[in-house]
This record gives structure tokens, sequence and C-alpha cells, in this order.
């Protein structure tokens, strides 16, 4: 057994060497890509359309290279309202609590481009919506894998973190509302 040996030799302060009770504790997001991630869906990649009123989203943000996201969520749109009702029915205010936490992780990422939540730059948001997005994903990653119930596999992962941060977008939560502006 081969391991690392640490010389201790003076303690100024308090040593604590356990778990993080944030480890221990469940998420409702991957309680919803769990159940996203068992459902039978079939993938046409050659289908690119979007509903009208996304195609708005979409042009108002000036999302790009993201549009990808979309496409995912699009296959997965009945199945994650599906998820959102089931968590509805086990945690109060389920969805809402998700869509929060989301909206939160959007306001962060706003605030390292500089960008005011409450009165948002068009043309920084334009500049910057991929990057935005990448960041909410980047945030909900690491936000999902401290939680407890982490029960699929890194693909269901990748594929869930896209269609709730998608649905986000779609519901308004991520980047901006077209019917917002003035």
């Amino acid at each position: 057994m081969s391991g690392t040996q640490v010389n201790i030799n003076e303690l100024k302060g308090d040593i604590n060497n356990i778990e993080s009770p944030e480890l221990k504790v469940d998420s409702i997001i991957n309680k919803i890509i769990s159940d996203i991630s068992q459902v039978n869906v079939k993938i046409d990649i050659r289908d690119r359309s979007f509903p009208s009123q996304v195609i708005k989203k979409i042009e108002h943000n000036q999302l790009k290279n993201k549009r990808s996201i979309i496409q995912q969520y699009k296959v997965y749109s009945s199945h994650i309202e599906s998820a959102y009702n089931i968590a509805e029915k086990n945690i109060i205010n389920g969805k809402q609590s998700a869509m929060l936490i989301l909206n939160d992780m959007y306001i962060k990422s706003l605030n390292k481009f500089n960008i005011d939540y409450y009165s948002p730059d068009m043309e920084l948001i334009h500049n910057n919506a991929d990057n935005i997005i990448d960041d909410v994903i980047k945030q909900l990653n690491k936000f999902l894998y401290s939680s407890a119930n982490v029960s699929f596999s890194k693909e269901q992962m990748l594929i869930g973190i896209n269609v709730v941060v998608a649905h986000a977008f779609v519901e308004c939560y991520v980047l901006e509302n077209p019917n917002d502006s003035n």
C-alpha cells in the first residue's frame, strides 16, 4: 500500500477533516435530470427547426453556438415538463426553486461579464450570449456534482444539463426575454 505521509509540526487553529455537509444534500435539478435521462426519445439531428417564440428569443439574445442545446431540449421538452411536475408533487415549489437557482447562476454570469442584471446592456448580452450560457452550464455542472443524489452517467449528466439550461432559456430564466425589451 502506498500513500502520502504528511507531518504536521504545529497547529494554529481548528482542523475539520470530514466530508462537507453540502455534499449530503439532494438536488432538485439532479432529480429532474435523472427523470429525463431515463426516457426513451427519438433524436433526429437533421431537424433544426424551432418554434417561432424560441426563434424570437434566440434572435433577441443573438445566441449562436449554443443553439445546439436548444435542439437537445426540443427532443426532451415534454419530458422535462413531466419531470418538473413529478418534482412539484414531491417537493414544495420544486420547479420554481430549480428555476430560481438557474436564474441566480445567470445573474452570477452577468456579473462575470460586467453586465447589470437590473438594466442589462443588450449589446453586451449579444456579444456574450454563448459565453453566458457556457458559464451557466459550468456552474450547474459544479453544483450537481457536489449534490448527494448523482445517480446517472456522465453522458446523461451532460445532456441533462444542456436540456435543463435550454429549458431555463426558453422559460426566460437565463438570458433576456424579448417581450421585456423597450
